[in-house]
């Protein structure tokens, strides 16, 4: 029998198996992303959706539909073309894995899922969104474009996540020009490469303090993790050997 992610008393996933299943599941996606993901989708208001932009094999929609589960269950609406791109082959489709992958997870019924491109998505769509996650062509104008086209739907309160920022140009980029410059968005989280960060309005002084510390805590984090996927002055070497202890 099939491991899933939730205990046998009862329909609370277990981030502990949430995390053992989902590092059987082809992607790029770390287990401390994983966790922030389940923690903002566990907290992720009802009242809108948690839109997943780019599922592939669903690794990383397991961890947002398991944290919807174990919290205040809003669904999921994971969105993929699942062909085209250079990671598949020549009509090659990845909505079977999908599919499987999320039933052996146990979330399947916690997800909606959308064979389109983002944009093909966004037309007629009017549902409000909670949660955004961005995990799709990397290219900076395919993730500005989805920041853009989806972030009208945002609740006051919704919460933007991006997937490889700091080492991904495209990504990093609108994370400086759409999240941190305009001041719109506050609470700045990070994990491996995601960044999430929340929507907000005109902030108070302390308020304003405490998002400008975070974001210099951001900005040193990602001078660390640039160093050490560079290896600048051998800074990997040394920490990995740090680490063997």
């Amino acid at each position: 029998m099939s491991r899933s992610a939730f205990s046998t008393s009862g329909r609370r996933p277990r981030p502990e198996a949430v995390e053992d299943i989902s590092a059987g599941v082809e992607g790029w996606f770390g287990p401390e992303e994983g966790r922030l993901l389940y923690r903002l989708a566990a907290e992720a208001d009802p009242a809108g959706c948690i839109v997943e932009i780019g599922s592939w094999h669903g690794r990383s929609t397991i961890w947002l539909g398991a944290g919807a589960k174990a919290g205040r269950e809003a669904r999921v609406v994971a969105i993929d073309p699942h062909t085209g791109t250079y990671l598949r082959e020549h009509g090659e489709t990845t909505e079977a894995a999908l599919r499987a992958n999320l039933a052996r997870a146990g979330v399947l019924d916690q997800v909606e899922i959308v064979v389109a491109r983002s944009e093909e998505a966004a037309t007629g769509w009017s549902r409000p969104i909670s949660l955004l996650w961005i995990d799709g062509d990397h290219a900076y104008e395919s993730v500005r474009r989805d920041l853009l086209l989806w972030g009208r739907h945002l609740l006051p309160a919704a919460v933007v996540a991006l997937h490889d920022t700091f080492v991904w140009p495209g990504p990093e980029r609108v994370v400086q020009e759409l999240l941190i410059g305009p001041g719109r968005y506050t609470s700045f989280l990070h994990a491996e490469t995601t960044t999430a960060a929340r929507r907000c309005g005109q902030l108070a002084p302390r308020a304003a303090l405490v998002r400008r510390a975070g974001l210099v805590r951001r900005a040193l984090y990602g001078m660390r993790l640039r160093a050490y996927d560079a290896n600048t002055h051998g800074f990997a070497t040394i920490r990995d050997a740090l680490a063997r202890g």
